[in-house]
């Protein structure tokens, strides 16, 4: 069977990646904001669905912290095969386009993050369980708050991605993704603000309504995610396939 050729090039980004590494990222964000919410009371608000209770206390720290520090990472890890011994020139030989590059680069970063996403809710259903939650489980509204959460980060995944083209060395864009995480405590206060912020998009996105965490118009926050998606995506593909390696 003749397989297009952008599929086969998917795949051999796939084998270039260290996945040792990988599947250390993928799982150990998870399980440190797991580790975090199983010390946590599981029933303080009588209102509130148990698993809904558990589920914001233990995505709180990871969607406004760890999960935006390994979007950065995964942003950088693809791209550090060919930062090294100047690799770029090997692939623009391969009868695929710059903009195809690009494309499967981003690809590969939602790929990773979407299967960390997935370790994070199946990691939160073994604990929940473990701590013996009685009430019935949302499986709807807990799938579609670990999608909404993948969605809302497919911008910072494109700026990240941006930064990791531009910068040869990992220490620069993740030390940009440090500074620039820190702040989203104070936008995430600013539901409105913080949905143009990409930093604080999958926390709002992901959060389930309580009284102590400040929420915004849905419709809002679909319009920061897609208008910032989109400017980063024409910015940052232009930026490399005009970019002279």
């Amino acid at each position: 069977m003749n397989i297009p050729i952008s599929i086969r090039y998917f795949y051999t980004e796939l084998y270039k990646l260290r996945w040792s590494m990988i599947a250390l990222i993928i799982f150990l964000g998870p399980a440190i904001s797991l580790w975090i919410g199983f010390g946590v009371p599981t029933k303080m608000d009588q209102a509130a669905n148990d698993w809904l209770w558990f589920f914001s206390l233990t995505v709180h720290k990871y969607a406004m912290f760890f999960y935006p520090l390994i979007v950065g990472v995964f942003a950088a890890l693809v791209c550090r095969y060919e930062h090294i011994g100047n690799g770029w020139k090997q692939i623009f030989c391969l009868p695929v386009s710059r903009f195809q590059v690009y494309l499967t680069k981003l690809s590969i970063v939602a790929f990773l993050t979407f299967m960390t996403q997935i370790c994070l809710l199946i990691g939160f259903l073994l604990i929940g369980w473990l701590h013996g939650l009685q009430d019935a489980i949302p499986w709807m509204t807990l799938i579609t708050k670990v999608v909404n959460g993948w969605l809302a980060s497919l911008p910072l995944m494109t700026l990240m991605l941006g930064c990791s083209l531009l910068w040869k060395n990992f220490a620069t864009p993740f030390t940009l993704n440090v500074v620039f995480t820190v702040p989203s405590m104070i936008f995430t206060g600013a539901a409105l603000l913080g949905s143009w912020y990409p930093w604080s998009q999958p926390f709002l996105a992901m959060m389930p309504k309580h009284k102590w965490v400040n929420h915004i118009d849905p419709f809002y926050l679909f319009i920061g995610i897609l208008v910032t998606f989109c400017v980063f995506i024409l910015s940052t593909s232009r930026f490399f396939v005009k970019r002279d390696w």
